[in-house]
């Protein structure tokens, strides 16, 4: 009996074979630039496993394959798997390469937006505030990854900011900033540093206040990673308690822009987010 998705992947075998063919590689030396088994590939190959979308994008890029094909492949993966990633394969390979796959889809954006319900937005995040959200994160099981590596590396993201060619909207609920998941001496910094960003010319910090006047309903968190309208690849990125979601098919992401921006219609920004931070900093006691 033929499965859902059988046929999705059996055209990504013959694809992804035909790439490698092309450049001129051998299962082994690609299965090295890729940093896992030849017989994974090999089986890939054969249509006797299903690539995630992450997977095929490492091979479309790592065979040198135009963008159009690589986004062409990648959807279609996407669809075999109904991109949905159990966390257990999601970080299978690591938080800290987890974080480094983020950072390199960051550093290739123009735009990237985020919104948090209830914690800083990643890029905003201070040390102590990342070392909190990742020992109260999944227990993904026993790791020979330190802790201190997967800070730096979510840390690291955070230096796409400086590159002004890029626009970021981080877009959180009043709930991030009320939430002690860290000291209230850290929280001070944390919520000054948010203070700090909004002053960047090519950063849009906005707070959705408890009393605001929404439009429309915080479903979830998210964040868009480029724009559908300027990049070559965009992308959503979600998660629930079991899985990680990623979208790249395009209406569903011009989809999430509009309730991004129906979010942002209500926030806090400029000079009167600022002083709202002043006041939260203010009511931190301990």
């Amino acid at each position: 009996m033929t499965k859902p998705g059988d046929e999705q992947r059996r055209q990504i075998a013959v694809a992804l074979r035909k790439l490698r063919v092309d450049a001129g590689l051998s299962t082994t030396q690609l299965a090295k630039r890729l940093g896992c088994s030849q017989s994974k590939v090999s089986k890939t190959e054969l249509a006797y496993t299903r690539p995630s979308p992450e997977d095929v994008e490492d091979w479309a890029r790592e065979t040198g394959a135009p963008t159009a094909l690589r986004n062409e492949l990648v959807e279609l993966a996407a669809l075999a798997t109904g991109a949905f990633t159990e966390w257990r394969r999601e970080l299978a390979p690591g938080r800290r390469r987890a974080q480094q796959d983020i950072q390199r889809m960051e550093a290739a954006a123009s735009v990237i937006r985020v919104f948090s319900m209830d914690v800083i937005s990643g890029l905003a995040q201070t040390r102590p505030y990342v070392e909190a959200i990742f020992r109260l994160g999944r227990d993904i099981g026993p790791t020979a990854e330190p802790l201190d590596e997967v800070i730096d590396a979510r840390i690291a993201r955070q230096e796409v900011l400086r590159d002004e060619s890029k626009h970021f909207y981080l877009l959180m609920s009043e709930m991030a900033l009320r939430r002690r998941l860290i000291s209230a001496a850290d929280m001070r910094s944390q919520i000054d540093r948010l203070a700090g960003l909004s002053k960047r010319r090519n950063v849009e910090i906005g707070i959705i206040p408890f009393h605001a006047e929404e439009r429309v309903h915080q479903y979830h968190a998210f964040g868009v990673i480029g724009d559908p309208g300027i990049d070559d690849e965009s992308i959503v990125l979600a998660e629930s308690v079991t899985r990680a979601i990623r979208i790249r098919e395009v209406d569903e992401i011009r989809q999430y822009l509009e309730h991004f921006e129906a979010l942002r219609s209500a926030a806090l920004e400029g000079a009167e987010l600022r002083r709202f931070l002043l006041t939260v900093i203010r009511e931190l006691t301990g």
